[in-house]
């Protein structure tokens, strides 16, 4: 069956995520459908479906005779809405998506599932400690969707810290270079930001559709297997490449040993990971997988999107 006659349908089209894989379905000719509130998407070439999780009936709409289905939709801010959102709502769309006969289906949870833990490297057998609401909500949807689906391909994304044009995250820090920003390199420079742009999970997403791989199947979207994915590497990194020098002799700023971020983050918060934990991508590469633009590609386009500005 050509791409053009199968139907793929998204939640969360409207995220940084969602948007990317939106715009690699369309493509690939894909008939692409989107969840959205609003009552517009800036793509004419998506049919919109206006509704929420909590909405059976638009999700019965929305998931007839469709082939595949992308969950991306999450509450990351208001705790009191993340377990109706996240959990509830994530069991509203898996019940209906049953009874649609959908073939594959790709769930946006996060690396934050893991919570609390002492491993250095974190990887999909690792336990899952939960510490926070969103953490928690993220880590129930999860096992909910990993009971599988008859008939349905499931895939787990657990992505790390994602970041774009819009959404820089540690990449904030070198791009303002003011002297708190400089301190806070200076404190925290040795830990691991955990960057990842959204192009990247979006590729992951993409691929795994025609993987031949068992279901359900979890996979952390992280490029901590990049040295300089640390907060002192990605300010000596953004800077060589803003005054465009070659990159492979960058080195990261100078700063301070990770016991000290560690410790303060213990008397302020009481409690916290040691910078050093990293998340495996070995799962996802080891069938193939090519980060786009990893840790390198990012920073080249976040540095492009802001000159256009």
């Amino acid at each position: 069956m050509a791409n053009d006659k199968k139907v793929a349908c998204v939640t969360g089209a409207s995220g940084i995520i969602g948007s990317r894989i939106v715009k690699g379905l369309l493509q690939k000719r894909y008939t692409v459908r989107v969840l959205s509130r609003s009552n517009h998407f800036d793509d004419p070439r998506v049919e919109l479906f206006c509704g929420g999780l909590e909405d059976e009936e638009v999700l019965r709409l929305f998931l007839r005779d469709a082939h595949l289905l992308f969950h991306c939709a999450a509450e990351l801010n208001d705790e009191t809405k993340m377990w109706e959102v996240n959990v509830l709502g994530t069991e509203r769309l898996l019940n209906i998506a049953k009874e649609s006969g959908i073939v594959y289906l790709c769930h946006m949870s996060s690396a934050g599932v893991v919570g609390k833990t002492s491993l250095f490297w974190v990887d999909e057998k690792s336990p899952c400690n939960p510490q926070n609401t969103y953490e928690k909500s993220k880590w129930s949807a999860e096992q909910m969707v990993s009971r599988g689906i008859k008939g349905c391909r499931v895939v787990i994304l657990r992505p790390t810290n994602v970041v774009d044009g819009r959404r820089p995250g540690a990449f904030l820090l070198p791009m303002r270079g003011s002297w708190w920003d400089k301190f806070k390199v200076l404190i925290k420079g040795g830990e691991c930001a955990h960057i990842v742009h959204a192009d990247d999970v979006a590729a992951a997403a993409l691929y795994l559709i025609s993987s031949s791989i068992e279901s359900p199947q979890c996979f952390f979207v992280s490029c901590d297997h990049e040295p300089l994915n640390t907060f002192a590497g990605l300010w000596s990194l953004y800077r060589a490449r803003k005054v465009d020098r070659s990159i492979e002799d960058v080195q990261p700023m100078l700063h301070l040993p990770l016991i000290v971020p560690y410790m303060i983050r213990r008397l302020w918060r009481g409690q916290g990971n040691r910078g050093n934990i990293r998340y495996s991508a070995e799962k996802l590469l080891s069938l193939g997988f090519k980060f786009p633009l990893d840790v390198k590609g990012a920073v080249d386009q976040i540095i492009s999107i802001y000159e256009h500005k």
